[in-house]
């Protein structure tokens, strides 16, 4: 077993565009929550809650409580999107782990109705930060150029191999859970779904949707079909390469499905995207660098002024 393990970890390398992509498409999502909803939106009064964003205990160290009442939301508003447009951009990794980490840890404990995306964007963003920190690269979407050392191997390893565990928990914990509720056991889960008033199907889809509903098989394979497609993620994310990628693609399909029929964008994206890190291969052969063939040095010429003789010529080294 130790010697197995030794192997993974000696051929362990995740600098490559599939864990780039993932991290962009994560930055993305919550890039998107900053910039397409007003702060007042975020920050509304909740009832029995209070005031937002909340900034008594460790929420305190939340960008949106930075200045105290001498800075004004839109300042910090403004910085977390710069923090996360660089994250996105896939500029310097290693440079951009920990800010990530705070932008995500601040939207997630500051807003007042968060949908779920933002706690597990803080989950992902903090466990990137030891495989972004093991990667130097200037851009996350460039081949590196040199091996990693075993250290950093051996970090990267145990950092990924938590992002697979917290992934797949939460896909199998999500569809064994559904069990227990009587509409999901039962198949029509979904018919009520569909016609929520807040989450339910919305134009252009509303009324094909609404009809297919009406079948009770369409409806039972709709909600059975959901709980399958979450088991078989939370399988493939723990085993081989290629079935990560597998992984991969059925959440695409499910989360997918999610935004064109209930939204829930941000959500659906922060999932896609840690898919995404969850499937990317974990061996990337460093690029080879080619060395310019240098021409031959031209012979340097020595004259002998003292014996008269016919001049010499001496190597130049």
């Amino acid at each position: 077993m130790a010697d197995r393990l030794a192997k993974r970890t000696a051929r362990h390398d995740l600098r490559s565009r599939w864990f780039g992509v993932g991290r962009t498409v994560i930055a993305l999502a919550q890039l998107s929550v900053l910039l397409l909803t007003p702060v007042k939106a975020l920050l509304v009064p909740v009832v029995a809650m209070g005031e937002y964003p909340r900034c008594d205990s460790v929420r305190g160290a939340s960008a949106l409580c930075l200045g105290g009442d001498a800075l004004g939301m839109e300042p910090r508003r403004w910085l977390l999107i710069a923090i996360l447009g660089a994250v996105a951009s896939g500029y310097r990794p290693r440079w951009t782990a920990i800010p990530h980490a705070w932008a995500s840890y601040s939207v997630a404990v500051s807003i007042a109705v968060p949908d779920g995306g933002e706690s597990i964007g803080m989950i992902m963003s903090l466990l990137m930060i030891p495989i972004a920190l093991a990667d130097g690269r200037t851009w996350h979407w460039q081949r590196p150029v040199r091996e990693q050392t075993p250290s950093w191997r051996t970090v990267s390893f145990v950092a990924f191999l938590a992002i697979r565990v917290q992934i797949a928990y939460l896909y199998l914990d999500s569809a064994v859970s559904k069990f227990g509720v009587a509409d999901w056991a039962n198949g029509t889960a979904e018919y009520y779904f569909l016609r929520d008033n807040m989450f339910g199907v919305g134009q252009p889809w509303d009324s094909l949707f609404l009809w297919m509903s009406r079948s009770a098989p369409v409806v039972t394979a709709l909600t059975w079909g959901a709980l399958l497609i979450e088991i078989a993620i939370g399988v493939c994310v723990l085993s081989s390469d290629r079935r990560r990628k597998a992984g991969m693609v059925m959440d695409i399909v499910l989360h997918g499905s999610i935004i064109l029929t209930m939204g829930l964008w941000s959500f659906a994206v922060v999932m896609i995207g840690s898919a995404i890190v969850c499937a990317t291969p974990e061996r990337v052969r460093p690029e080879r660098v080619r060395v310019p063939d240098v021409p031959p040095a031209e012979p340097k010429v020595r004259h002998c002024a003292e014996c008269g003789a016919l001049p010499t010529v001496a190597a130049v080294p």
